[in-house]
């Protein structure tokens, strides 16, 4: 056991440290580490863990790099987008998604278009399986989750 006065000398040491190491980036690198770690202390806060890999939940993968995109300012790829257009639902599942709605006005249609410049003939198709697989995610996340015993939202087969 480490005595209390070691403690917190070490405990100073480390903040002057941070502070020291965050007055050297701009303000744009400062703004998305915050955001990162806001987002990584609410998802451990809300499901025990920062990633949805851990959970082993069907289009984990999609919902990881979606997220991490929005957060650090990527709007252009194709997962923040889809993640961008299950905002809604995702909010409701209490993951902490960004609003990105000023600076995306369709996302939806952005998310197709993107795919149709990637893919070509083939978009329509990879576009439906991806926005099913982010709509598998959100059933298999409302599954996992307690049924709250009083729900002022109107929409509630979100949690059958």
């Amino acid at each position: 056991m480490i005595p209390q006065n070691v403690h917190k000398y070490m405990k100073y040491i480390g903040k002057k440290g941070g502070e020291a190491r965050a007055g050297k980036l701009s303000m744009a690198a400062r703004s998305s580490q915050a955001r990162r770690a806001v987002l990584s202390r609410w998802l451990c806060k809300r499901f025990g863990t920062d990633r949805f890999e851990t959970m082993g939940i069907p289009g984990w993968e999609i919902v990881d790099s979606g997220l991490r995109d929005l957060v650090n300012g990527n709007l252009s790829s194709v997962n923040a987008l889809a993640i961008a257009e299950a905002r809604p639902r995702l909010r409701f599942l209490g993951v902490p998604v960004p609003d990105v709605s000023s600076q995306i006005s369709d996302s939806r249609t952005l998310l197709y278009h993107n795919m149709e410049k990637e893919h070509g003939d083939m978009a329509y198709t990879r576009f439906c399986s991806l926005l099913e697989r982010v709509n598998s995610f959100c059933d298999a996340l409302s599954s996992n989750m307690p049924i709250p015993q009083y729900s002022s939202h109107r929409n509630r087969r979100w949690y059958a």
